[in-house]
């Protein structure tokens, strides 16, 4: 009768200390997901508006840096998945509105439309045709501003 006295108070503070841990680790990884969605927004971002949206306001010139430029983009958002925006990633500094862990599939339709959108970018800047780009670009910036628009908290 004593052993089981014990083991009850025991299991309890077990899982008590499980529950903690595993708070945390919940913490630690949603600041982890946070960071490396803003990590890679801003390495998508950079590129797209200043290297290639600056070509289309024709406030720089169109060179071998904007086609890197649609390589980058391209490759970052073919990297998207629902992985970015996981429950719990809206910490403190990020500017996500919890409506998006509910909204899994609009949101992989979403990453579907900037994915094809971007993919679309590099064989049209290759082009060098300035008006392609500029329809291109913009089908790119309103797939990214889609989710945004739907998603992030005004700044």
């Amino acid at each position: 009768m004593r052993k089981r006295g014990r083991v009850l108070p025991v299991a309890a503070g077990i899982s008590a200390l499980l529950m903690i841990a595993a708070h945390g680790a919940s913490l630690e990884d949603g600041k982890a997901v946070f960071e490396r969605r803003e990590d890679t927004m801003k390495h998508m971002g950079r590129p797209l508006f200043l290297g290639i949206g600056r070509v289309v306001k024709g406030t720089a010139a169109y060179g071998p840096d904007t086609v890197t430029a649609a390589e980058t983009v391209a490759s970052l958002a073919s990297t998207l998945d629902r992985t970015l925006f996981l429950p719990g990633s809206d910490v403190t500094e990020s500017k996500i509105k919890p409506a998006i862990f509910d909204a899994g599939d609009h949101v992989d339709q979403l990453i579907a439309a900037v994915q094809s959108a971007t993919a679309q970018l590099v064989p049209v800047v290759k082009s060098g045709d300035k008006a392609a780009i500029a329809v291109a670009y913009f089908a790119a910036a309103n797939a990214c501003n889609a989710c945004h628009t739907e998603f992030r908290k005004e700044e």
